[in-house]
């Protein structure tokens, strides 16, 4: 018989979908047409259209397309002379400064993959990413070369060359020896030509590694072609059709790190299209998001709530303008309706809340920015994108409008294969379908609703508990700050429930009233048997709750 079932994946989208495409914004097409031209072409494109336009703004810093692109050209050009070839591959391991989006643009320039790599992972973790991909370079700040420097030193270690940059507001003294080079140094050394490689729209230009800290990393094979597809479709979309921020005047606020998918494709890429500008925060507090946003007046903001709770409780906001925020894009974790409503009220602008992974390049979905939004949401099917929802545990049965299932994706923006893994890409790629591992279920409107990770879900007496659902309940309590909840082993049950809880300033509760409101709304073996008060929930660099860290809590 085949497999039947593909079959059936096509009836169900050629079901819904023109429901969905209703709902798109005006100006938004159901198809894009994506030029077939590498990332380095667009960038060249707007040094040359508008060379004194603001690139990059930090503080008092701020670098024009015509100097960003001559200080690209010569790194690119200082790499070739270290050796770098094409098809090479070259970590940057940077908080979001210049020095980190430049050298992206040299790495483009030249066909060398990018590695982009959170600096505060420890010593084994960067071995490990390092030894996966085959890093023989490393881009860094020179507050954390000294964690690649010693990984150098390992024999065993595919790392033949350091290059080090120095922040003139933080120095760092820099151990000198044999392949530690001076980023500047090697800048002021080398041609401003542009370099003579040629780079297709199929090269890999990412190796976006998936996984956090634990576990086997993989590595998502990006190219050139599939991260363009996103860069037309998130600039066209969450600027609403450009209506709600017109093309030419895209400046964006980068406080994601732009070493995780979310931060690249938000910032870096929407201008590869767009020409826009780039407000650069190296660490997003509240102080420093707000003083950015009055120094610069950003008018898109990729945002996870943390950030967006702290702007709304910072003391000084009811003073200050920040209304230069017209599209403010929120993911990595729900965010709670009433935050959502003052945001919304401080700013003028539109929460647009979204979902992807590190596979799809960052969005699968999300809510238009006029037509609909249901609040809970995560969105609508994205434009070129093939969503269905089917049974966990086959993953072939297509499961009805409204009910739970995996969520499986297709379209331009979906990885084919993880970097030399070829039994991790058999496993989340079949048949041309990526399976995300998330459990979702989609309304009949196209609307797409998270309830959890399938490696997330707790099994407490042969129930399936969804996290996300305890959340859920937790944060409607109206002295609960922050919750998160986790499944820890228990004799009886094999897993119970535990909420890790921040209670509001001033306000005091107990375990067992937070334990009651819980039974109000949930099934008995969803309510939390154990409470453990906390002063922050930890999160990922991204914003996430790390659940792994309070499940390691003893």
């Amino acid at each position: 018989m085949g497999k039947y079932w593909l079959k059936d994946f096509e009836e169900d989208l050629a079901k819904w979908r023109p429901r969905w495409e209703s709902l798109y914004d005006e100006g938004v097409p159901k198809n894009f047409y994506y030029p077939d031209y590498p990332l380095k072409y667009w960038f060249n494109k707007w040094a040359d259209k508008h060379p004194d336009k603001p690139y990059l703004l930090m503080g008092d810093f701020q670098m024009s397309y015509k100097d960003a692109n001559w200080t690209a050209r010569k790194l690119a050009n200082a790499l070739l002379d270290l050796g770098v070839k094409k098809g090479d591959r070259v970590a940057i391991m940077a908080p979001n400064v210049p020095q980190y989006v430049l050298s992206l643009q040299a790495l483009f320039k030249i066909g060398a993959i990018e590695v982009p790599t959170n600096p505060l992972y420890t010593i084994p973790e960067l071995d490990l990413q390092f030894t996966d991909s085959g890093t023989e370079t490393v881009i860094v700040m020179a507050g954390f070369a000294d964690k690649a420097i010693q990984i150098m030193k390992n024999p065993a270690s595919p790392v033949k060359r350091v290059i080090v940059f120095q922040v003139p507001s933080a120095p760092v003294e820099v151990e000198k020896g044999e392949n530690i080079y001076d980023f500047n140094q090697l800048v002021m050394g080398a041609s401003d030509a542009e370099p003579d490689i040629e780079v297709l729209p199929t090269d890999i230009a990412r190796l976006q590694y998936t996984g956090g800290t634990t576990g086997v990393p993989k590595g998502c094979v990006l190219t050139n072609e599939m991260i363009f597809s996103q860069a037309i479709r998130t600039s066209t979309w969450t600027s609403g059709g450009f209506k709600l921020i017109p093309f030419d005047e895209m400046r964006t606020l980068c406080a994601i790190p732009l070493n995780h998918i979310y931060g690249f494709n938000a910032n870096v890429n929407i201008c590869l299209y767009t020409g826009g500008s780039i407000v650069l925060v190296a660490l997003p507090t509240p102080d420093n998001l707000l003083e950015a946003i009055k120094r610069h007046s950003p008018n898109l903001f990729a945002a996870v709530p943390a950030m967006i709770i702290g702007l709304n409780n910072h003391p000084d906001i009811a003073n200050s303008d920040i209304t230069s925020l017209k599209g403010i894009f929120c993911g990595s974790a729900p965010l709670p309706v009433e935050t959502m409503k003052e945001f919304e009220r401080l700013t003028g602008g539109r929460i647009l809340e979204g979902y992807g992974l590190s596979e799809t390049i960052n969005i699968l979905t999300v809510n238009p920015v006029f037509t609909l939004r249901k609040y809970g949401s995560c969105g609508i099917v994205w434009p070129d994108t093939d969503l269905v929802v089917v049974d966990v545990e086959t993953g072939t049965k297509v499961i009805p409008r409204g009910e739970l299932g995996e969520l499986i994706a297709r379209g331009p923006q979906v990885i084919t294969e993880y970097w030399q893994k070829p039994e991790e890409t058999a496993n989340a790629v079949r048949d041309g379908w990526f399976y995300t591992g998330d459990i979702v279920y989609i309304d009949e409107d196209g609307f797409v609703f998270i309830v959890d990770r399938k490696k997330d879900m707790i099994l407490c007496s042969g129930f399936n508990v969804y996290p996300r659902d305890v959340d859920e309940v937790l944060f409607a309590h109206p002295k609960i700050l922050e919750a998160c909840t986790v499944g820890v082993p228990d004799p009886k049950r094999g897993e119970t429930v535990k909420a890790f809880v921040v209670v509001k300033p001033g306000q005091t509760l107990t375990a067992d009233e937070i334990i009651e409101h819980c039974r109000k709304s949930l099934a008995p073996y969803k309510v939390p048997t154990l409470v453990e008060f906390i002063d922050a929930v930890p999160r990922t660099s991204v914003g996430k709750p790390d659940r792994k860290v309070l499940q390691a809590r003893k």
